[in-house]
């Protein structure tokens, strides 16, 4: 059993209209679709972990034409769960077409950013997934992240980073920053992702809070 994580750019005719409206917010930095049930007729019911403010993502759910209903429930560190009901958005049904076929499925969490890309893992047969890539909407652009033998423990672990936070995360390993002796300084890290070193290492501290929190969520 194989399995592809993609990252998917969206294109103003395939992005949800939630989705673009946190693009265009600095209220919310990302949603992650955890769960999901799309066996209704003509209805969806969602389960998101949001990283922003409640108010701006109830406005955001308020103007989508598609949204019924929805209720928060507070998490920590500025987050919140979102139990959402919608209409399947006509521009989402291409999509599910081409991903839900006989022999591949996409697994939550699937990412959504505000820089309109999200993140994906789809699972199935080896000749079953290049097909579905081929038939995703041609304004739709995809990155192979990675590619291997299933694990479901790869999922199980959500450190709930932004993609602002990876990338100084990044940045830091790359600088050996998190080696040990250490050989990298904040100044390195800083100076790889064109910040002051005190935005740099603010960007690390919430990254490793939020790391060790959702290791603790596994026991």
């Amino acid at each position: 059993m194989k399995y592809v994580r993609l990252r998917v750019a969206f294109s103003e005719e395939t992005i949800n209209p939630v989705h673009e409206a946190i693009c265009d917010s600095d209220a919310v930095e990302r949603d992650v679709l955890l769960h999901e049930d799309r066996s209704g007729p003509d209805r969806d019911t969602l389960l998101y972990r949001v990283d922003g403010e409640p108010e701006a993502f109830a406005g955001m759910l308020r103007a989508a034409p598609s949204v019924i209903e929805w209720e928060f429930t507070p998490a920590a560190d500025g987050t919140f769960y979102a139990f959402v009901e919608q209409e399947t958005p006509d521009r989402d049904e291409e999509i599910l077409d081409a991903i839900s076929r006989t022999g591949i499925m996409a697994v939550p969490p699937i990412e959504f950013d505000s820089d309109g890309t999200a993140t994906v893992t789809l699972v199935g047969t080896a000749g079953a997934i290049r097909p579905a890539l081929e038939n995703l909407p041609d304004e739709m652009r995809t990155e192979v992240l990675r590619v291997g033998e299933y694990d479901r423990r790869r999922e199980l672990f959500d450190s709930g980073l932004t993609a602002r936070q990876r990338e100084a995360v990044a940045a830091a390993v790359d600088a050996g920053y998190y080696d040990s002796p250490r050989r990298g300084s904040i100044e390195g890290v800083a100076a790889a992702l064109g910040v002051s070193p005190s935005t740099a290492a603010e960007h690390l501290r919430k990254a490793e809070s939020r790391v060790m929190a959702a290791v603790l969520e596994l026991e």
